[in-house]
């Protein structure tokens, strides 16, 4: 079943508010809600709440360690067999960016049944089990309830040994970041559902969701990574001052490296703005210096909440071109944005 098939009254974006990681809670409101939440930090627990990393680790032996993450949205798209695709995809991510290897997933299913078909449910969940055997894991199960919208996501579990764990706080002053996937998902997305997106700029919003950050992080893990994250919820500038916030470090971005999807900045300059981007905004302006010269259109999308986006890799100067190159040469849209340096902590500065 395909959107084309469905009538505007059962859409799955219908009624949605904010679709994606658009509807995540702001940065600034979360850490304030679970402050405080966890007192005890076990040896044992490399990666927890209160590290704000992207899954949360916990050591077994010497040789191995458990990563786990739960990730689940509303719908961003209205054909659900790509809803569910996109929304695993985003999830495994997390565990990517840990440095992990996903081993299997448990479906997190909230379903309006009286509003869809079972169809539509079989679909979201078939499209998620695709991308989870994509990636070399299983689907083991699940839990689902009634709800008055249709959300949907994966709670993963990985394998890393410990000394190959990845965290967003290890980049040393002087390192190099790569970024591994274009951004501007949020605006393509918003625009998409207008209408006004092209067919072919469409072709290639779907293609990025759906791609996963596995090969990237296969190739990255032959050089020495010093820390790592991936791009979603809290735009390009949040995750950026996370990695920065955990290293205490700054860092400089040059906005004219960052690739962006087709039409975004187009769709950017005309207003067509998420929600998100403004939550963005607010939640790290305060760390945030947009310098002279700085296209609007640019600086927006640095702020535009990401969906499945790719990782963001910190290496040495010495390595950062040699990583570039091996993950272009994969056909991954890999590029250097910037800078690690001593200074404020988790203050961004973007350069044009």
């Amino acid at each position: 079943m395909t959107s084309d098939s469905q009538t505007a009254s059962n859409k799955l974006t219908a009624n949605v508010k904010s679709g994606g990681c658009a509807a995540k809670i702001g940065s600034a409101e979360l850490k304030a809600i679970v402050a405080g939440l966890s007192k005890t930090h076990p040896p044992e627990l490399i990666a927890g709440i209160a590290d704000f990393d992207d899954a949360a680790v916990y050591k077994i032996s010497d040789e191995v360690a458990i990563v786990q993450t739960i990730d689940f949205f509303p719908p961003l798209i209205d054909d659900p067999f790509l809803f569910g695709k996109i929304a695993a995809t985003n999830a495994l991510s997390d565990i990517y960016a840990m440095g992990a290897r996903p081993i299997f997933a448990l479906n997190v299913f909230c379903f309006p049944t009286c509003d869809f078909p079972q169809e539509v449910a079989k679909e979201i969940l078939r499209g998620g089990a695709s991308q989870v055997e994509a990636a070399g894991a299983t689907i083991a199960g699940g839990h689902s309830i009634q709800s008055s919208e249709v959300i949907y996501g994966l709670a993963v579990t990985g394998l890393v040994a410990p000394s190959m764990v990845l965290t967003n706080g290890g980049a040393k002053a002087g390192d190099h970041l790569i970024l591994t996937k274009p951004i501007g998902t949020g605006v393509a997305l918003l625009g998409q559902k207008a209408g006004i997106l092209s067919g072919s700029a469409s072709k290639v919003l779907i293609d990025n969701l759906t791609t996963l950050n596995r090969n990237a992080l296969t190739i990255a893990q032959s050089f020495p990574v010093h820390a790592a994250t991936d791009v979603t919820g809290f735009g390009l500038i949040g995750h950026l001052h996370e990695m920065a916030q955990a290293a205490h470090l700054r860092f400089s971005l040059s906005v004219s490296r960052v690739l962006f999807l087709p039409e975004a900045l187009k769709l950017a300059s005309e207003g067509f703005l998420p929600a998100g981007t403004y939550g963005n905004r607010q939640s790290f302006q305060t760390f945030t210096t947009i310098g002279d010269g700085v296209d609007l259109a640019m600086a927006d999308l640095l702020f535009d909440p990401q969906t499945a986006g790719g990782l963001l890799l910190a290496v040495s100067p010495d390595h950062s071109p040699r990583l570039t190159k091996a993950l272009i040469a994969e056909g991954i849209q890999a590029s250097f944005i910037g800078e690690f340096s001593k200074g404020k902590s988790g203050s961004i500065e973007v350069c044009p």
